[in-house]
């Protein structure tokens, strides 16, 4: 979903009408796609949300591996975001942490 679709779509469109040519596209395929920047996109994005005309349909990697929406054209169920795909965060059990901390005890 990362490559831009193979037609043409013509600068300075909005969002909404980028969004139903194409059908499905991320944040990022938007911003290339409309010529605008990101937060004029996230904002259209989250007005069409808020009326029901777009959903989540799926999700996917980015290029620096963050998890990003795939938002698709019209009224729909939205798709279960996935649990942590990337590195798990490093928390210490007592007594590893002790096992490296100085502890003057």
């Amino acid at each position: 979903m990362s490559e831009i679709p193979q037609f043409v779509v013509p600068k300075n469109i909005t969002v909404s009408q980028a969004l139903q040519k194409i059908g499905k596209a991320t944040v990022s395929a938007l911003v290339i796609l409309t010529g605008k920047d990101i937060k004029a996109v996230r904002n259209a994005l989250k007005s069409l949300y808020a009326t029901d005309r777009i959903h989540i349909g799926s999700y996917e990697l980015s290029g620096r591996g963050k998890v990003s929406r795939v938002w698709y054209w019209g009224n729909g169920d939205d798709a279960r975001e996935p649990v942590m795909l990337g590195k798990q965060a490093f928390i210490p059990h007592p007594d590893e942490a002790a096992a490296w901390l100085r502890n003057p005890i």
